[in-house]
């Protein structure tokens, strides 16, 4: 048994599917078949029920699926200590996001950072929320910077905050009456989105989650009129008055806010925030690197 037989049945887990994983894994179906007939053959158990459509664990794979993944974060948490001990800063660093958070966060984060680290090579992974906790827990990425709003009860993790940021309301002009705003209509008066055309994300991402919960709060009942995996999108379209959207303030940054036909509204009386954070595996080894993009992240961003 060897890493390389590790992570190719880590990844046919992962896919349920041994094709798909030989496609990934740049090697052929037949060969990735022999390395799984070889380690069960090893074992002496079978490790995936291929009765089954897609094919799963059985109980001694699903062991053998937990023993890999602690052996692999051992090795990767070894390997960055090395590097720390010997500050020979090399490596890599896979970092999970969302797409419109990746655009503007990256482009003011990574040149500061390669200044510092210009031997450890970043790899930036963006996907919906709920895709990318499965990522960090398999262990595909070694950070995720997201709000705290996606990994609410679940304790697999270790974080550390970055900045706090609002979320706000945006409309076109004109879209919202005087009636349902506060304090010279830079607040929404919350009940009064009962019933308003939405724009909102689909329900894997973290926005969408926290929208389900403020709704909820205030006992209102949007009706959604599209949903979409970008909060520029939602942004865009709330512009068109056909609906309105509810965004992080960063995208009002990144989709031209000075617009004259836009109106950002804050989410009632006192700004309603989320925290950001950089969220890892429990038991992983954050290094100086690692540390160092957390820290810079919070310098520029905060």
């Amino acid at each position: 048994m060897n890493l390389r037989e590790l992570n190719y049945i880590l990844k046919v887990s992962e896919l349920q599917n041994i094709t798909k994983a030989a496609n990934e894994l740049h090697i052929s179906q037949p060969a990735l078949s022999r390395y799984i007939l070889d380690v069960e053959e090893e074992l002496g158990v079978k490790i995936f029920d291929r009765s089954t459509n897609p094919i799963s664990l059985t109980f001694a794979g699903e062991k053998y699926i937990e023993t890999a993944k602690r052996i692999l974060l051992e090795h990767e948490n070894l390997r960055k200590e090395i590097r720390d001990i010997t500050h020979h800063m090399t490596g890599r660093l896979r970092i999970g996001t969302s797409r419109d958070r990746a655009s503007y966060m990256m482009p003011k984060l990574l040149p500061e950072f390669f200044g510092k680290y210009p031997g450890i090579n970043v790899e930036i992974f963006t996907e919906s929320g709920q895709k990318l906790r499965e990522a960090l827990k398999s262990g595909r990425i070694d950070l995720l910077i997201l709000p705290e709003t996606w990994a609410e009860g679940d304790y697999n993790f270790d974080s550390r905050l970055i900045y706090s940021e609002e979320l706000v309301l945006i409309a076109k002009a004109g879209t919202i009456p005087d009636d349902f705003c506060i304090d010279k209509r830079r607040a929404i008066i919350p009940e009064k989105l009962d019933g308003m055309k939405f724009f909102m994300l689909f329900q894997e991402h973290a926005i969408r989650t926290f929208c389900d919960k403020y709704f909820r709060a205030h006992n209102v009942k949007p009706e959604v009129k599209l949903q979409f995996s970008s909060n520029i999108a939602c942004y865009r379209m709330a512009a068109t008055g056909m609906g309105v959207t509810i965004i992080p303030a960063m995208t009002t940054k990144m989709s031209g806010s000075g617009d004259d036909d836009i109106e950002i509204f804050s989410l009632d009386a006192e700004p309603v925030t989320w925290e950001v954070k950089a969220f890892w595996r429990k038991g992983a080894y954050i290094g100086e690197p690692e540390h160092e993009l957390i820290n810079l992240a919070g310098k520029i961003f905060t």
